[in-house]
């Protein structure tokens, strides 16, 4: 056999185990009657051009980001590869088994890198090769290589595709960068206007990608250089796509016809005399061959790829969707199965015998020794000792000082001592903003090559010299490409060996704005931190449009990220330490650290303890104890508890309470989430905040967001809760108006304590 004929016999032994494992996960018993699902004509219409990569192209130092759809055709390879036992086939879309889209998380044996819907998956892969590319310039070895993205054309309808492809440091990634789609012209719903398809070559040219487009296959091809040939070139390019996947359902008889009659009814009789020696039966085979199924033109194509590797390249693949099977080019097929009659046909078609379904290659074919004979898959690298990160730093925080300023300060010492070369800090055009002036001052800012400051000559507060060796990455105003670029900077450690710290900032409003990215960065595997500023109502004169409500039920509500709204800078500190080496030691979770820019007086804060700092990294501590006043009475005792820069209100309220009679505890929620997750532990951390003889005390909650991520404290101690925030869009206006309108402010709290004590 030749190596063509073996790959042709592979891709059907590849179409027919995909085909099986979603008819197999379909006709499990099930409890409830739910439909499994599986994307069998998507995964059909990418089978070629997976095997042609994965039997053919590929190199150890490739990663492969698929196509979520494609996720059957992906696990056959794998155990056709031997990654994969073939006993977990079965176990598609069931629980503990492989999962319906590729997932590094739930699989990491097999999958190199996590997809899903959207296009997240190919660009944050592609936001990949940036980091390792950051890691060379940074004296690290080279890998992975190179990153390999399959996606479907209608994942290119999503913006943030065009986001990322807009970024200037991704166009000198140069061949490191791989993408081919899966052009079936279809979506889940409709056929693809025609003009979309059409426009993806020059966009991605206009990004300055090279582009290799296969259209059609050799035999098409061929048939265009023919007498007459162009004729037919020129009716099928010139078809609208609903017409064409029209024309690959029609029976034989009826595909000439449609093919030789005009648009406006007459006979194209040059065509008819072109197609005049084409059979019948010959025609809807001749017509259906895209070059997306023509593996000597796809393997031409990756062949370029790996040769031709001056800037990123892109492989434009025809395909059709079901592809091989029933439902190919139906313009509904996005959900069908195979129902037991058809794969019974399938199964005699592919020359499978009854109870040999799973089987893969004898050992003794020619299949088998092909295989063997391939290099081997991506294998990631040893991982190198973990940076170290310091418990504390000598700093000293002193007078009114607000979180977002203790933020950069923090990151100001860290940049002076070695653990901070592990760091790298990424911004979407608000790095001043946000407070990494004195970081990018000290460290520089990441560009593939050095490039003079204009402004160097002028005073400035901030110097923007870019060079390999700077240590922050600017992008554009483009939130979902930051958390996608944190999300690969946060793999390095699992796909090339190095592990770095990475530090994303951005407008808390904003995080709203990216949070799909945000969901697919954290899903993926990525570690890091977010920190976002300026945040809630507190930043009053910038409107509604600035202000940020619902961020923190984002932050209880995210998986895989620790929410933190610290009070003083101190805690800043302490919780920033604690994220960055967690993330070293490749345990425990991201950070979001929600900011404020409102100054607060540091000498209102605890003197500083193990106790305090274990607290803080808890969830929350006590910040005054009304016990400890004479008269102390339980039944005139309310517990206050406040999140970030509402400790000054909460205070003040206090005072307030005790003019009234009431004895107030101040308690300052540095972590609604974790105060709210640790309630499933054996003794919660908010049990040990309240003690015993407290049980009864009411609860006044209060941050400047949304009330909703405070309001499980009372229910949680079992007694009567006011939680208070804001709950409607913000506005402009100072400080006082905003937490007076919406009821945040120092009276406000009073008000909410005395209604629960009936006074």
């Amino acid at each position: 056999m030749t190596e063509l004929e073996i790959l042709e016999s592979i891709q059907r032994r590849v179409l027919w185990l995909s085909t099986w494992m979603v008819h197999e996960a379909n006709a499990r018993p099930s409890a409830d009657g739910t439909k499994v699902g599986g994307h069998q004509a998507s995964s059909a219409s990418v089978v070629s051009l997976l095997t042609a990569l994965y039997f053919k192209a590929l190199r150890p130092g490739d990663v492969v980001a698929t196509k979520a759809h494609a996720a059957p055709a992906f696990y056959a390879i794998q155990f056709l590869r031997g990654r994969l036992d073939g006993a977990r086939l079965a176990t598609l879309r069931a629980f503990g088994g492989l999962q319906a889209y590729p997932s590094r998380r739930k699989n990491p044996d097999v999958v190199d890198l996590s997809t899903g819907s959207m296009g997240l998956g190919a660009v944050m892969t592609t936001f990949g090769a940036l980091a390792t590319r950051y890691l060379v310039d940074h004296g690290a070895a080279r890998a992975p290589e190179r990153f390999v993205v399959m996606v479907g054309d209608a994942e290119l309808d999503e913006g943030n595709v065009w986001e990322a492809l807009g970024e200037a440091a991704l166009t000198r990634l140069g061949g490191d960068v791989l993408w081919i789609v899966d052009v079936n012209r279809q979506s889940l719903d409709r056929v693809v206007p025609e003009t979309r398809t059409r426009q993806l070559g020059d966009l991605f040219r206009a990004h300055g990608w090279r582009v290799r487009e296969l259209r059609w296959g050799r035999t098409l091809e061929a048939a265009f250089r023919r007498p007459g040939g162009e004729r037919l070139r020129g009716r099928l390019e010139t078809m609208p796509s609903r017409d064409y996947q029209r024309l690959l359902r029609l029976p034989a008889g009826a595909v000439r016809k449609t093919l030789v009659t005009t648009p406006d009814g007459a006979l194209d009789a040059e065509l008819d005399r072109a197609l005049a020696d084409v059979a019948d039966d010959a025609l809807p085979a001749l017509v259906a061959d895209v070059g997306g199924h023509d593996l000597a033109s796809i393997l031409d194509a990756l062949d370029e790829a790996e040769r031709e590797r001056g800037r990123p390249a892109v492989i434009l693949a025809d395909t059709i969707k079901g592809w091989g099977l029933p439902s190919a080019a139906d313009p509904l097929n996005h959900t069908m199965v195979t129902s037991p009659a058809q794969i019974a046909e399938l199964r005699d078609a592919f020359g499978v015998a009854p109870g040999e379904e799973w089987a893969g290659f004898d050992p003794a074919s020619a299949e088998a020794a092909y295989v063997r004979g391939l290099p081997p898959l991506w294998t990631a690298p040893r991982r190198a000792a973990a940076p170290s990160v310091p418990t504390n730093l000598d700093e000293t925080y002193e007078g009114a000082m607000s979180t977002q300023e203790a933020f950069g300060r923090v990151l100001g010492a860290l940049g002076r001592r070695p653990e901070g070369d592990a760091i790298v800090t990424a911004s979407a055009d608000v790095a001043v903003t946000t407070h990494l002036a004195g970081w990018i001052n000290r460290k520089g800012v990441y560009a593939a090559e050095a490039r003079p400051d204009p402004f160097a000559d002028a005073p400035q507060a901030m110097a923007w010299r870019e060079s390999p060796a700077g240590r922050h990455i600017e992008l554009g105003i483009a939130e979902h490409n930051l958390f996608l670029l944190l999300g690969a900077l946060g793999l390095t450690a699992e796909l090339s060996g190095t592990t770095l710290l990475p530090i994303g900032t951005l407008y808390d409003p904003f995080v709203p704005r990216g949070l799909d990215a945000l969901y697919h960065a954290l899903y993926a595997g990525g570690r890091f931190v977010v920190a976002a500023t300026p945040s809630g109502v507190t930043l009053s004169p910038e409107g509604g449009a600035h202000q940020s409500v619902i961020t923190p039920s984002i932050g209880v509500a995210l998986p895989a990220i620790a929410y933190f709204e610290p009070a003083f800078a101190r805690e800043v500190e302490w919780i920033l330490l604690d994220g960055l080496a967690a993330i070293a030691a490749r345990e425990g979770e991201s950070l979001y650290l929600r900011l404020s820019t409102r100054p607060v007086s540091q000498a209102l804060a605890p003197a500083t303890t193990p106790e305090y700092r274990d607290a803080v990294l808890r969830g929350g501590y006590r910040l005054s104890d009304a016990r400890d006043r004479s008269g102390y009475a339980a039944d005139r005792a309310v517990h206050l508890f406040a999140a970030g820069v509402m400790v000054t209100e909460a205070l003040e309220a206090a005072r307030a309470l005790a003019g009234h009679g009431v004895f107030a505890n101040v308690f300052v929620v540095t972590s609604p989430d974790r105060l709210y997750r640790g309630l499933r532990a054996p003794r919660p951390w908010l049990e040990t905040l309240v003690a015993a003889d407290e049980e009864d005390v009411p609860v006044v909650s209060v941050l400047d967001g949304h009330s909703h991520a405070l309001g499980f404290i009372g229910g949680a101690l079992g007694v009567p809760q006011q939680a208070l925030g804001v709950e409607d869009f913000g506005q402009s206006g100072a400080r006082a108006d905003l937490y007076r309108h919406y009821g945040i402010d120092a009276a406000a709290i009073v008000a909410a304590a005395r209604t629960l004590l009936a006074l």
